[in-house]
């Protein structure tokens, strides 16, 4: 299966929550320019650019033993690149020790600060007397002459407005504070928040206490249908919430234009359980498996069946818009009954938690069915665990028995 490993994403990611000197070695042995790279494409990803922020340019410089590694970010109409190089018309530089920013983005827990964070403005909106504006700022040219110095003050402190906000926003990728999944799902363009759905907010519950663990997530489904470069949306929101995370597309079309530095897509069937097993098998074990996929009942269970054993103990595994049980269309039925249906096979799933009510203790399943079954509209959340509980025990039912048949023998 032809999957581009992870590489040095991987070893960042681990290597941040261990100790500074292993993670200087980690750089060391990766390549600090490979690492510069890889933390440039980081932040272009998880900056939120400002709409009102074009034609401004600024240096984002890492520095690792005395040697610069620097980058051009560039905004535009509300869109943010970031590319290796440097160029004379910035504005300001924003300046990190390159282990320090790896911990501010990979740290395994939030609070972390910046020990090493400069920023030097460059170019001021007016520079001389007279407040006189800066021949590098991208403005339309005005008749200075023509300003009142008051009018000329209030020009130069809204452009300067403008550059604090182009190097906030940058800052603010840095920051691994808390982040909001409905605000994610809404700048990405997920429908899994939102006129559709409201999921997001059963997954932040849910999903919250992994946040910040090199978690592996699997998304059965990635969008856009056929298109190379449409879809993705809730790929890109899963990479900026799990900013450890590591995260895996999967679809029957091929989708070359859906990357990032955590992203890997897979083209394959999600009802061809050899195939879902040889990806289990190289990638796994997952600690989240979502289902967004075809959403046809049989290939839902296909998948399930299949792709359950690979969870992680502890970990999770989501079934999306279970509308479809209902749609004949998808292979669901109105009124509900089979069991070939999704709710079927979550009803199928509840009758297996309580196993142990129908079987004798030796014939207890040990962690191949969900511990815990959360069922919310359109959306069941499964919990993989081993269900620790004993039977009710015998003397207690034929108790109850008698309470209510008062006389039975």
């Amino acid at each position: 299966m032809d999957i581009t490993p992870w590489g040095t994403v991987d070893q960042l990611v681990v290597a941040a929550g261990g100790r500074y000197d292993q993670l200087q070695q980690a750089i060391v042995e990766a390549g600090p320019d490979r690492v510069a790279e890889l933390l440039a494409a980081e932040i272009r990803i998880r900056t939120a650019a400002p709409d009102d922020v074009t034609d401004v340019h600024l240096n984002l410089t890492m520095e690792f033993r005395g040697e610069l590694f620097r980058h051009l970010v560039s905004f535009k109409e509300g869109r943010m690149s970031v590319e290796a190089g440097s160029s004379d018309g910035i504005l300001a530089d924003i300046r990190y020790e390159l282990t320090d920013l790896v911990q501010l983005l990979y740290s395994p827990r939030e609070g972390i600060q910046s020990h090493s964070r400069d920023v030097h403005v460059v170019t001021w909106p007016w520079t001389g007397q007279n407040n006189r504006f800066s021949p590098l700022w991208p403005d339309k040219v005005v008749d200075r002459a023509a300003l009142s110095q008051e009018q000329r003050a209030a020009l130069g402190m809204s452009r300067m407005a403008i550059l604090f906000r182009a190097v906030q926003a940058v800052i603010a990728a840095t920051s691994n504070g808390p982040v909001s999944l409905d605000e994610l799902a809404a700048r990405y363009g997920s429908d899994k928040w939102g006129a559709l759905h409201f999921y997001t907010p059963h997954y932040a519950n849910h999903f919250g206490p992994l946040r910040h663990e090199p978690v592996r997530i699997l998304e059965i489904g990635i969008g856009g249908y056929d298109s190379e470069t449409l879809g993705g949306e809730s790929l890109y929101m899963w990479q900026r919430y799990f900013p450890r995370g590591l995260v895996y597309g999967l679809d029957i079309f091929a989708k070359p234009g859906v990357t990032g530095p955590r992203i890997r897509t897979v083209v394959g069937d999600q009802n061809d359980p050899a195939f879902l097993r040889e990806l289990a098998e190289q990638e796994g074990p997952f600690d989240i498996v979502v289902d967004d996929g075809s959403h046809v009942n049989e290939h839902v269970r296909t998948s399930y069946e299949t792709l359950f054993p690979y969870v992680r103990p502890g970990g999770f595994y989501v079934i999306e818009d279970l509308h479809t049980a209902y749609w004949p269309e998808f292979g669901g039925e109105m009124p509900p009954g089979s069991s070939a249906t999704t709710t079927g096979l979550l009803k199928d799933l509840i009758d297996d938690l309580h196993r142990c009510e129908l079987a004798e203790d030796d014939e207890l399943p040990a962690g191949k069915h969900p511990s815990d079954i959360s069922i919310y509209h359109n959306l069941a959340v499964l919990r993989k665990g081993i269900a620790h509980e004993r039977g009710i025990p015998a003397w207690v039912q034929q108790r109850a028995d008698q309470w209510i048949h008062p006389g039975r023998k």
